[in-house]
């Protein structure tokens, strides 16, 4: 698949103003309609700048006709560009690469604008940090104030110059918001997620981005362009075991397992069976064991099974060497507990995965993972996974009660969700 098209947010995505459109927006209410503080409680990030003078207009019982939306944004530029001379701000990180290098791709895509800037106020910002000029074409907060009808013009547009058979997964959407996720999946678009504006990346990763970054520092255009595509490899896990190739293997048990056990010590029945699928050397399996559990901890590669037997010795625990996707149950499982197990399968063999996690549980049994979301477009494992796709597989069969960003290995922060399902 050809990426046709990349579009940038402005506001925290290319550039960083230190809150020169808020300032501006907060002038116009107090020097021209006399109310200070009047902005005060809006929210700006994500939003298009004419669905902030609505509320504003709201707030106060003002008229909102066309002419008095157009006498609050010239006002409003006016104040932006005194702003924007006090403190133009920087760009992100990144950006100046990015751009250059989705121009030099074998196939490079247009590269545009979707911001909720009116196209002035977007030319002030862009002209102070020499981005003027930078880009083919453009979608503003002055043609339409909702963020997910912006998506629907630039499709529009993108189709007058591709043809109308342009899909919407042909096009990138860059931007720092989960406003920027939306209004991309609203059109079936691809998004970049990056947290240089006002969100994490936890935060980001929640509404399930193709990719998602601390910044575009260091990242390729090939792979920002291909984001949302993967391609699979074969894993030999025993090779990789013998080998000592095995860098995923923290020497611990998961941080959010021991705080999930530690929080919920009084509520477990006595003597439960926990399931543990790609044990690996059984530090998780270890630590359910040391929480009371019976432990059965399963793994395909019989180096690790065998170091896990050598390593970790106790009534309440065993190791056994086993496919989990293809293995019938060898018993039913109050609980079943994965870590960064769902990430390393291909998606093609997902269906799958989902059925062995209903099959080897008890009705009512909980199922406990920690997944690792990395919605990325390289080569797994680990293999993209998200949030959409983690609910998708298991809310048919199971309850979720809830799920949270949990504590995680350095390097990992922010990019694990665990999730805890019930059996229907």
């Amino acid at each position: 698949m050809t990426t046709k098209a990349v579009l940038f947010d402005i506001d925290g995505t290319l550039i960083r103003t230190g809150g020169a459109g808020t300032r501006a927006f907060a002038q116009t209410s107090e020097l021209v309609y006399g109310i200070p503080r009047g902005t005060d409680g809006m929210k700006f990030h994500g939003r298009t700048d004419t669905s902030l003078v609505h509320e504003f207009f709201q707030k106060h019982g003002l008229p909102s006709g066309s002419s008095e939306v157009q006498r609050f944004l010239d006002a409003y530029l006016e104040f932006l560009r005194d702003e924007l001379r006090r403190c133009a701000g920087q760009p992100c990180p990144g950006i100046a690469q990015a751009l250059d290098g989705l121009r030099t791709l074998p196939e490079p895509p247009l590269v545009g604008l979707l911001t909720g800037n009116i196209r002035a106020g977007a030319a002030l910002k862009l002209e102070a940090h020499g981005l003027n000029g930078q880009f083919e074409l453009g979608v503003f907060g002055d043609e339409h104030p909702i963020r997910n009808e912006l998506a629907v013009l630039a499709l529009d547009k993108l189709r007058r110059r591709f043809g109308s058979n342009l899909e919407g997964r042909e096009i990138v959407v860059v931007g720092d918001t989960r406003a920027d996720i939306e209004c991309a999946h609203h059109i079936g678009a691809r998004c970049v997620a990056v947290a240089t504006g006002g969100e994490t990346l936890a935060e980001l990763l929640a509404h399930s981005p193709e990719w998602a970054v601390e910044s575009l520092e260091g990242c390729s255009a090939a792979r920002m362009a291909a984001a949302g595509t993967h391609w699979e490899k074969e894993t030999d896990w025993e090779s990789l075991y013998q080998a000592g190739d095995t860098r995923w293997d923290k020497g611990a048990p998961a941080p959010g397992l021991i705080d999930f056990l530690k929080d919920h010590a009084t509520s477990f029945r006595p003597d439960q069976r926990v399931a543990v699928p790609g044990c690996g050397r059984g530090h998780d399996a270890r630590a359910w064991a040391e929480a009371g559990f019976h432990a059965t901890g399963f793994d395909l590669a019989p180096s690790a099974v065998r170091e896990a037997s050598r390593t970790h010795r106790s009534e309440r625990l065993e190791f056994v060497q086993a496919d989990f996707l293809s293995t019938p149950p060898p018993a039913k499982f109050d609980w079943l507990f994965e870590h960064t197990l769902f990430c390393a399968i291909p998606p093609a063999r997902r269906t799958a995965y989902a059925q062995s996690v209903r099959a080897w549980l008890e009705p009512g049994g909980h199922f406990l993972a920690i997944h690792y979301l990395q919605p990325e477009d390289e080569a797994g494992p680990p293999h993209a996974a998200t949030v959409k796709e983690v609910l998708a597989r298991f809310s048919p069969d199971f309850e979720l009660i809830r799920h949270w960003v949990p504590r995680s290995f350095e390097g990992r922060e922010g990019r694990e969700r665990c999730f805890l399902w019930r059996k229907l």
